[in-house]
This record gives C-alpha cells, sequence and structure tokens, in this order.
C-alpha cells in the first residue's frame, strides 16, 4: 500500500479536521461535507472520509445537495464507491432522523384553521417523493392533529380512492374533520382536473356524513396548493 492509499483524516492539519474543529468551535462552523465526514467516520483505500463526504454531495444535482443526499436508498448509496452497506444503512437512518425531527417540530405548529401550517407539516417528508400519496389528515373537536393515515400510494384519482375509506378511518380515529394532502412528483402543485373532481367527490361525502372536508393540500417541490386557500372546495 502507498503512501496515498494509508492517507487519513489524522494527517490534515488538526486545524482542518472535522473532529476537532466541532469540539474547539461547535458543529455550526463546519461545511456540509465536514459533518458527512464526520458521520462516515472511516474512509476507504485511497481516500479518507472527507473524499467520500465530498463525492457523495458532488452528485447532487443543483443547489439542494443535503436535500437529494438524504432522499437516496441504501441502495443508491452503495453504488458510489467507497460507501458499503454499513455506511449506507448509517446515512439513510441519519436521514431519517432528520425527518422525524422536522416533522415533530412542525407538528407543534399545525393548525387546522392555517393551510399553511399543514402544507408545512407534510412538505418535508412528501416534497421529494417519487410517487404520487394521498394523506388523509384527522383532526378533533379542537383543532389538534390527531392521526395521518396513507390513503394510497401511485396515481390520485376517484377510481383508487373512495369516500368510503376516507370516511371510515376517520370515524376509527374518532375524528371530527378531515383534510386530504397529496404531493405531485413533477413538482408544480397545481391541480388536475381529476384532483378537482376527487375533492368535490369526498367534500360532498363528507357533508353527508357529518365531518366535513375542512381543505384538500397538493404538494409540490416546496409549494403547495389549498383548495380552501383558492376556492375551490365546493
Amino acid at each position: 500500500m502507498n503512501e496515498f492509499e494509508k492517507r487519513t483524516m489524522k494527517d490534515l492539519p488538526e486545524s482542518e479536521r472535522p473532529y476537532e474543529k466541532c469540539r474547539d468551535f461547535g458543529p455550526e462552523v463546519l461545511s456540509d461535507a465536514e459533518l458527512l465526514a464526520v458521520i462516515l467516520r472511516t474512509g476507504c483505500p485511497g481516500k479518507t472520509a472527507y473524499d467520500l463526504a465530498v463525492d457523495l454531495l458532488r452528485r447532487q444535482r443543483g443547489e439542494k445537495r443535503l436535500t437529494g443526499l438524504t432522499n437516496m436508498t441504501v441502495k443508491e448509496l452503495c453504488e458510489v464507491p467507497g460507501i458499503g452497506w454499513v455506511k449506507a444503512v448509517q446515512l439513510t437512518c441519519l436521514a431519517e432522523i432528520c425527518k422525524r425531527l422536522a416533522r415533530e417540530r412542525s407538528l407543534q405548529q399545525v393548525r387546522l384553521s392555517s393551510s399553511r401550517s399543514v402544507a408545512d407539516y407534510f412538505m418535508q417528508d412528501m416534497k421529494n417523493l417519487e410517487t404520487e400519496e394521498i394523506r388523509a389528515a384527522f383532526f378533533d373537536t379542537k383543532g389538534n392533529l390527531i392521526r395521518e393515515v396513507l390513503m394510497s400510494k401511485g396515481t390520485v384519482n376517484a377510481s383508487v380512492l373512495t369516500p368510503r375509506e376516507v370516511f371510515l378511518a376517520a370515524l376509527s380515529h374518532h375524528a371530527v374533520y378531515v383534510i386530504l394532502v397529496h404531493n405531485h412528483p413533477s413538482g408544480d402543485p397545481a391541480p388536475s382536473a381529476e384532483d378537482v373532481r376527487l375533492t368535490r367527490t369526498v367534500f360532498e361525502s363528507g357533508e353527508l356524513i357529518g365531518i366535513p372536508l375542512m381543505d384538500h393540500i397538493v404538494i409540490g417541490d416546496g409549494t403547495y396548493i389549498s383548495f380552501k386557500e383558492q376556492g375551490l372546495l365546493t
């Protein structure tokens, strides 16, 4: 093994080592690559953990490099030279922790009367999904979110999702209000004609049953459209 292949993080000046920088100045001073290097811990022949972190970030497009990385699967991560299944699992678990922390913080702000708060809660988890999902958010009499349920995955339309499914789930969770949320993998949240038809069907059924549909929110790439805000909830 030549000298280059023996290269480790310890070969870097102490001021450039992520662990020492974090210890002395705090994690906020670390770059994205340095933060990843701390998680990766070790490199591979010819590369330090920092080199691997840089390689991972370079594979992401645009400015949202960390966002792209957190949406990679174990299989996709293992395709990166130097990333074995253990490192891949560590990275995906870290990504899941970040998503859950973000959702916990957002949950505290969710308000039935605020489409923005509901959209923010679902945004982190749904904006980068590669397939369409529709979820039902159930609320109690005080407007608190009590449960969210995945209703369908794939093409969202009235033939796949029926009002019966939505309101059976609502009744089982003792909900008094419902909001539908689904994503558009294209990133454009503009509702389709089928979205409008589905919303109308569920809305009318909710009026008959006495569990009103309060909104239908379509999630795009960092944006959303609310049927209630747009005056489309009829």
